[in-house]
């Protein structure tokens, strides 16, 4: 079945393995639809050489990063995904998912520690600030949430009640969280370093410390969100190039702007992550010296 659309078709020829759908009635074919090409054994050997490749380099923290990545693929497949289509407020769903795997993730890496509440809180505050942004923006740019892929589908199949725009909004910082949460663990760990070469060193100069690391991060960090946003839409942009649209036209551009969106507010949020997460990791870290210097010279 042919429609004409490079996309949809499916094109088969003799030795391919795929996928069908049977139809009978009493024990007798009707008909025989092949659905798409079998990829799941090649998708499970790409994953088993990553986990192996992870695990070989870095141990038991790539370990625990594939943990980390098992559960935030089943917490948005089973959590996240099933309460928005049974109407609950993507924000607040998001919100709630985001807190809970950002401190899941960064527990699986630092434990019970003062780091681990340090690192959560400016990751957190980040998301939270990208969250504001992104839901003023949002209709100040009259941005509808039917510019996700797919999206109008789920009206037509009986979810007409689903706030679209909403679940784009939860969409921006759920994106965006993970380079915070990268980004605050590299502030901490380094404002940790610092105080533990330095234990006399005050939370101000640690601070510091922390934001000197934080913007020469930021600064790939937001060059990591433009490629990883973009590259989905090098299509959509060669198309403006070959017919010869002007840029002013191309930026006012539904599809761009929502794209230039989500690339901006999500680097507002690593912006203020920085900060954020100096300043915690500074005040938690320095008083967890004191306090660990005073029991020893109780000692």
């Amino acid at each position: 079945m042919l429609s004409g659309s490079l996309e949809a078709d499916k094109i088969f020829q003799e030795g391919d393995i795929a996928q069908v759908v049977i139809s009978y009635s009493n024990g007798e074919i009707l008909s025989v639809m092949m659905s798409d090409h079998y990829r799941l054994d090649k998708e499970l050997l790409l994953a088993g050489i990553f986990v192996l490749l992870l695990i070989g380099f870095a141990g038991r923290t790539g370990l625990r990063a594939v943990y980390s990545f098992m559960i935030t693929i089943l917490a948005i497949w089973k959590i996240l995904t099933p309460a928005y289509l049974k109407g609950a407020n993507p924000i607040w769903w998001g919100i709630v998912l985001t807190a809970f795997l950002t401190l899941l993730i960064i527990f699986l890496v630092y434990g019970f520690d003062r780091k681990t509440l340090a690192a959560s809180s400016g990751a957190l505050l980040g998301v939270l600030v990208s969250c504001v942004m992104g839901c003023i923006f949002t209709d100040a740019f009259k941005i509808h949430g039917a510019v996700m892929a797919y999206s109008e589908s789920l009206l037509y199949a009986g979810y007409q009640s689903l706030n679209l725009s909403q679940i784009y909004m939860s969409g921006i910082f759920i994106g965006a969280s993970g380079a915070m949460m990268d980004l605050s663990v590299d502030i901490t760990s380094a404002v940790n370093e610092v105080i533990g070469k330095k234990p006399d060193i005050g939370w101000k100069e640690a601070a510091q410390s922390g934001m000197n690391v934080g913007r020469a991060a930021m600064g790939t960090m937001t060059t990591t969100l433009l490629l990883a946003y973009s590259g989905g839409y090098i299509a959509l942009l060669m198309t403006f190039m070959a017919q010869g649209t002007p840029i002013d036209n191309i930026l006012n551009y539904k599809y761009v702007a929502a794209e230039l969106l989500d690339t901006i507010v999500g680097s507002f949020g690593l912006v203020t992550v920085a900060p954020f997460t100096a300043l915690t990791s500074a005040l938690l870290l320095t008083k967890k010296k004191k306090r660990n210097n005073t029991a020893s010279l109780q000692s």
